[in-house]
This record gives C-alpha cells, sequence and structure tokens, in this order.
C-alpha cells in the first residue's frame, strides 16, 4: 500500500509531500516548504530513514526552501526538477525568495527533466512526470501509479490547480494561456477519480475540478 503525508509549511501554507510503501523505510519527498522540522519529525516517527529523492514540481522558493535541511540530513539525496525551473534553485530572484526577504540559494539539480513525458522509480514505486508549464515555465506534475489494476492515480500537482481554484501567472516566466493548456491538456486528461495533491489548500480530484472549477471548464 502507498502511503501520503501532507506536511505544511508556515510560510505561505505550502502542501509538501511525504511518500512511501507501507512497511519500507525508504521515501520520497515531494516539495518541501521551509519547515524542515516537521518533516524529520514525521520521518522519525515513521522510521523512514532513507530518502530517494527529492521531488520538486517547481522552483518557487515556498517549495523548495527545505532542501537545505533535508541536504544536512540526507547528503547524498538527489533534487529533482523541471529543465526550465533548475535556475530557479540558484537564484533567489528566479525563486522569489526575495520577496519573503530571503536570500536563498539551493545545490543544483541533480536530475532536470526536460520530456514532455517520462517515467520515474524511486524507494520502489513508479511515478509518471508531465510537463505543465504557465505557474512557471519549467513546472512539472507527479503522478504515483497504483500498485495494482482499477487503482486511483495520485497526482501531486504542485501549483497548477487547486480545490476550486488555479496557480498564479502573473511572475516572470508565468502564462495564462499556457497554464489553462496545462489543466486542460493534462489534468483533465487524467481519470476522473485521480486524486490531485495540491501545493496549496485541499486535496481535490480530477473530475471534481472538471465539472467546478470556474476558472477552467472541463
Amino acid at each position: 500500500m502507498q502511503k501520503v503525508k501532507c506536511v505544511v509549511s508556515d510560510i505561505c501554507g505550502e502542501n509538501g509531500y511525504v511518500v512511501w510503501k507501507d512497511g519500507s523505510s525508504e521515501c520520497v519527498i515531494i516539495d518541501p516548504g521551509f519547515s524542515t522540522d516537521r518533516f524529520l519529525e514525521f520521518l522519525a516517527e515513521e522510521n523512514l530513514t532513507q530518502v530517494a529523492a527529492i521531488l520538486c514540481t517547481h522552483g518557487h522558493a515556498d517549495h523548495v526552501g527545505g532542501i537545505l535541511g533535508l541536504r544536512k540530513a540526507f547528503p547524498d539525496v538527489p533534487i529533482v526538477i523541471g529543465k526550465k525551473d533548475a535556475d530557479k534553485l540558484t537564484d533567489s530572484k528566479k525563486n522569489l525568495a526575495h520577496h519573503f526577504g530571503i536570500h536563498l540559494v539551493l545545490p543544483h539539480a541533480d536530475v532536470k527533466i526536460a520530456e514532455a513525458e517520462s517515467e520515474l522509480e524511486y524507494a520502489g514505486m513508479r511515478l509518471k512526470v508531465w510537463q505543465t508549464p504557465g505557474h512557471s515555465a519549467g513546472h512539472v506534475i507527479y503522478a504515483l501509479q497504483p500498485e495494482e489494476d482499477g487503482g486511483q492515480l495520485l497526482v501531486f500537482c504542485g501549483d497548477v490547480i487547486f480545490y476550486g481554484s488555479i496557480g498564479r501567472s502573473d511572475f516572470f516566466d508565468g502564462n495564462p494561456v499556457t497554464l489553462e493548456n496545462s489543466i486542460r491538456n493534462v489534468i483533465y486528461a487524467l481519470p476522473d477519480d485521480s486524486i490531485l495533491y495540491s501545493g496549496h489548500g485541499p486535496a481535490t480530484s480530477v473530475g471534481q475540478e472538471r465539472r467546478t472549477n470556474p476558472y477552467v471548464m472541463g
């Protein structure tokens, strides 16, 4: 059984996620916000002693601010991000940290996702990755593949779409038309029962948003 824990950061109320297989000591962390201690406390509680990868949907500070703390605890953990967002990790202006009065320079990415659609495997779990630009140029989403036929996709969609809302597109490399296309052509192309774990706010589903999201109707 694949398990998901949402860890909410104090800054911007950002949702980071710990994902692991029941009974395993290995996990992945998706979009670690600034509240690193909460991640480390949860890992200790669940006896998760190895982080196989840090997966970033995009490079904005509220989604990557915990990388330094996690790298201190797990020095060899690879950092994965979309190729067009990789430079945000090392640039405080591009990752928007300067808006918070923070100088945030992080390690370079180990894996830069360039393909429109690709697959990864970490901690014994298979993840499908799609490029979903619009909120940022290199935004990607990660879909945890079900372990058995008929299982639900668990989609970590960053700041593309939220419960009843969508991501901002007014940052320097955002684009509202591109964002809408990402939602229509990628998010809404997934099965209706796919769970959407967003970067802010509660989880929702593809079908719920396709039917009711006032910003992009399916």
